[in-house]
């Protein structure tokens, strides 16, 4: 089994690969972060695998010589369910990071959405989804 979990921020993604690793004893190779961007973080870029989604020149090799994107053949070699790729799709179109857990202990997709998040004081939130088009 294994888990996809979408971040709209390094912090948070950065704070739960420490959750995974020091709490819950997962191992650094079984964690792998796909994102359109690269992170600021060392740990994020040395520690846990990254990968952008652009594919790497073996990705880009292979693509011109077999019909498919180098992000479909990913998402069959991750053999994600159809919940964790909706949930890996609309994370990576929409500039969010992905964390995939390969371990038996976890399962499913968790996606981060930005009414989970935090605002300062002061912060307007406008739910888009009650605006009238006028």
């Amino acid at each position: 089994m294994s888990r996809v979990e979408t971040f709209v921020n390094e912090k948070d993604l950065l704070n739960r690969i420490h959750e995974l690793k020091n709490e819950l004893n997962v191992d650094r190779r079984k964690l792998t972060v796909y994102s359109n961007d690269s992170f600021e973080s060392l740990e994020l870029n040395e520690d846990v695998q990254s990968k952008t989604i652009d594919g790497n020149a073996s990705d880009k090799l292979i693509t011109y010589f077999s019909a498919g994107e180098p992000e479909d053949r990913r998402i069959e070699n991750m053999k994600l369910n159809h919940e964790q790729e909706e949930a890996y799709r609309f994370a990576l179109e929409h500039h969010q990071s992905v964390l995939f857990i390969d371990s038996p202990d976890f399962e499913g997709a968790h996606k981060t959405e930005l009414k989970d998040m935090d605002y300062d004081a002061g912060t307007v939130v406008i739910d888009m989804n009650k605006l009238d088009d006028k």
